[in-house]
């Protein structure tokens, strides 16, 4: 008798647990019919190792995303280090301004160059801009 009680609870649940993933389920479909399947882009941006400079652990093809905003430098507390000695401590910022990715030069050194032009303070990057950060080349992607 205990166990006819354990069995039909246990059945109680598995049969809760159906419906709940049922519901789940038609829930979800209702929304992407609603929304006529359709979904937002996401736009995700990002550097291409065009070549990796004196980074060891950079592999040409690879790619750095870029996420709100990035840093690049030579020390710790950069997004993204470069270690090259033409690389200053804080060298570059990388963030979105008014849906444009913008480069920001952080008084480095040596500067940064894109598509061979040294900048002053910032540039607006464009997809295909090729950026140079001491020996390290970078494509910009988007």
């Amino acid at each position: 008798m205990f166990i006819d009680k354990i069995s039909y609870a246990f059945t109680l649940v598995i049969i809760g647990i159906i419906y709940l993933i049922i519901w789940t389920s038609l829930k979800i479909m209702n929304k992407d019919i609603k929304s006529n399947g359709s979904r937002e882009e996401v736009k995700s941006a990002g550097f291409e190792i065009i070549h990796p400079g004196n980074g060891g652990s950079l592999k040409k093809g690879g790619v750095i995303p870029i996420k709100n905003e990035i840093t690049i430098g030579r020390k710790e507390g950069n997004t993204f280090i470069l270690d090259d000695p033409y690389v200053s401590s804080f060298h570059a910022k990388i963030y979105i301004r008014d849906n444009d990715y913008v480069i920001e030069d952080l008084d480095s050194t040596n500067g940064i160059l894109v598509n061979e032009d040294k900048i002053n303070g910032e540039a607006n990057l464009s997809a295909g801009d090729i950026v140079k950060i001491g020996n390290t080349v970078l494509k910009f992607i988007r």
